[in-house]
């Protein structure tokens, strides 16, 4: 009898496990299935892709266009046949159905273009376009998302020690207008590759994608680097300088909430250490000194002067600013322009990021922000009605997008 139990054991083991084979199988199976690989005859095709399948077409001159969706599409595509080795890959999110149109030529003249539209900028960068290759993406009905990638491979024509940039255009536009770009590796092959994404594409319009090389203008980094020796010069000028004297007898009286964090310190016993004597003592001689000047007079070590400055900066002693890839510290007056930021505002990093890439780049909107900063974008919604809340930003209504600007009359920038 005991025999039989066992033997009956081992049958429900095995079959469990056949089951277990079995059905892992099928579902590897099903996601073979859905991943469809065509070659293509020619520089043309029309084909239907169904929900949750990945189709893979080869074109003539090395041309590969991927797609993943989860609704179905019509899909039409077609390249120009003096374009050669390059690949894309379009990831389709939407609600429903759609009958999609991607054409692609070596300029936008082939298109029917009369007036080029000027070339993309932004701050001190020069783009340039090189790849010899524009998508014009028409679609029946609106896409929720749609996210491009590219292999960052040579042979591709991306060079992988260069940087690049994803640009739309559309007919209504002067410009070509920069999208949010991102770089990742492919963690199986080790692969680079470009990511953007795009929202909100409405129907029936013709969009027109690319890639432009990016390159630093070296004329505009020479006058970049002039300006911010002015902007330091600006800065230090508007701090009024006053004696230790009446600068400690300013700190003692005047009436600012500090987070002290894990100093437990009394204010006296911050002002009577010897070390940020010293370190108090060359900033108010010298406001807008950067960190090495004051490593190599205060003979600290490095660790040290740290510890000192954190101190000084937590009790609002000192304040700092970044000045280029320089930090500057300064005596720290309430109307001076390192210590102007909202106390609302303080107690928030993220927020203060934000803002930051808002002054920045003046009229990113919410998508990109929250690209760049790997953050939920229900966050980031919340840190921007804050801001909004508190005046330091507007909104402006651009198509589809929602354009954010800073106030620059705020305070806040009135006083920076």
């Amino acid at each position: 009898m005991g025999s039989f139990r066992g033997v009956k054991r081992k049958i429900y083991r095995y079959s469990t496990l056949i089951l277990f084979i079995i059905f892992i199988g099928f579902n590897s199976f099903l996601l073979i299935a859905n991943a469809r690989r065509e070659t293509i005859t020619g520089f043309s095709i029309q084909d239907t892709i169904y929900a949750k399948e990945k189709v893979s077409y080869y074109f003539n001159n090395s041309l590969t266009f991927q797609i993943s969706t989860d609704i179905q599409i019509d899909l039409s595509i077609e390249y120009e046949n003096n374009i050669e080795n390059r690949q894309t890959f379009f990831i389709i999110n939407n609600s429903n159905p759609i009958s999609l149109n991607v054409s692609s030529k070596a300029n936008l003249q082939s298109f029917g273009v009369i007036q080029p539209p000027q070339e993309p900028k932004r701050g001190n960068f020069r783009y340039q376009y090189r790849y010899n290759c524009i998508y014009q993406v028409i679609s029946n009905t609106s896409i929720e998302n749609l996210t491009i990638q590219y292999k960052k491979l040579q042979y591709y024509g991306l060079n992988p020690e260069s940087s690049f940039s994803l640009a739309i255009y559309e007919s209504n536009q002067d410009s070509w207008e920069l999208i949010e770009t991102i770089e990742l590796v492919n963690e199986t092959s080790s692969e680079k590759y470009l990511e953007s994404s795009l929202t909100n594409l409405q129907q029936d319009t013709e969009y027109y994608i690319t890639i432009f090389e990016i390159g630093i203008v070296q004329e505009d980094w020479i006058w970049l680097m002039v300006l911010i020796s002015f902007i330091a010069i600006g800065i230090i000028s508007l701090v009024v300088l006053i004696s230790k004297k009446d600068y400690f007898r300013y700190l003692r009286t005047r009436t600012v909430p500090i987070e002290k964090g894990a100093h437990r310190l009394s204010l006296d016993e911050v002002l009577e250490n010897e070390n940020r004597n010293r370190i108090i003592d060359l900033i108010l001689d010298e406001p807008g000194i950067h960190f090495n000047e004051l490593l190599r007079k205060t003979g600290l070590a490095a660790g040290n002067l740290v510890w000192h400055l954190d101190i000084l900066l937590t009790y609002k002693v000192i304040g700092k600013k970044r000045i280029g890839n320089i930090l500057a510290y300064f005596p720290y007056y309430q109307k001076n322009p390192i210590s102007n930021v909202d106390i609302t505002l303080q107690k928030s990093k993220l927020t203060l990021e934000i803002l930051e890439i808002i002054e920045k780049d003046p009229g990113i909107w919410n998508s990109l922000i929250t690209k760049k900063l790997k953050v939920d974008h229900k966050t980031i919604l919340y840190h921007i009605k804050k801001l909004e809340e508190l005046d330091l930003v507007h909104f402006e209504k651009d198509g589809r997008k929602k354009k954010i600007f800073p106030n620059l009359e705020a305070d806040y920038f009135s006083q920076k």
